[in-house]
């Protein structure tokens, strides 16, 4: 009795142990993997205008294409040859993939553009031979603006020189209670370099502080 009871256990633990196996090795859905086909378009129009980033590194423009103006938006590293390429008031050719922006703006996902002949396809970065050297600086002066991020939250403040300051938002928070708009402010940190194929546009020295100074007591900012 006792080794029918053995023998019947042990069939049980094999069936278990087999199932337990089929499962972890079971093929995955390709249906959860899947992704609807994407159609590019072509849309035609003229360029209005330029938009960049929060440290004025251009990374995309507007196109008025009929009664609709989209955003298209550009890696950054692309931002000197399509600003060389292409004026304000030029009639391109952009083909993308429409969507909605996380603004509510209706947004291209650049593939390429055609202006004036040429065409531009949206490319990866080249690697540089050597990364460009981190410069540490410092810089002080009295607060003029502060500056706020997608969100609305204050990650840098801009200072007469026409220097900007950039600190995390969680940082900012705690130095917005002790230096409002007028408050003279010093700091050191890593001056902002631009990269392989980046434009500008606004002449910013923009410091990525590691200390910030005010009323004479210094905070680490990193």
């Amino acid at each position: 009795m006792k080794l029918k009871v053995l023998i019947t256990a042990a069939i049980i633990l094999f069936m278990v142990i087999a199932a337990t196996s089929f499962a972890q090795h079971k093929p995955h859905s390709t249906n959860a993997v899947k992704k609807p086909l994407q159609q590019i378009t072509a849309f035609t129009g003229q360029v209005t205008g330029w938009v960049n980033n929060d440290d004025f590194v251009y990374d995309g423009l507007y196109l008025q294409s009929g009664a609709t103006k989209y955003m298209v938006k550009f890696p950054t590293h692309m931002g000197l040859e399509l600003t060389t390429a292409i004026k304000t008031g030029s009639t391109v050719t952009v083909n993308g993939v429409e969507k909605a922006s996380s603004t509510g703006e209706k947004e291209i996902k650049l593939v390429s553009i055609i202006a004036d002949g040429k065409t531009i396809n949206e490319s990866t970065p080249a690697k540089a031979a050597t990364a460009p050297a981190k410069e540490l600086t410092n810089s002080s002066g009295k607060i003029t603006q502060l500056q706020k991020d997608s969100h609305g939250k204050v990650n840098g403040f801009i200072l007469e020189n026409k220097t900007i300051l950039r600190v995390a938002p969680p940082v900012a928070e705690q130095i917005v209670k002790l230096a409002v708009v007028g408050t003279t402010i010093s700091c050191t940190g890593e001056k902002q370099i631009l990269h392989n194929g980046e434009a500008t546009s606004e002449i910013y020295t923009i410091i990525r502080c590691k200390t910030i100074t005010i009323n004479g007591k210094q905070y680490l900012t990193k």
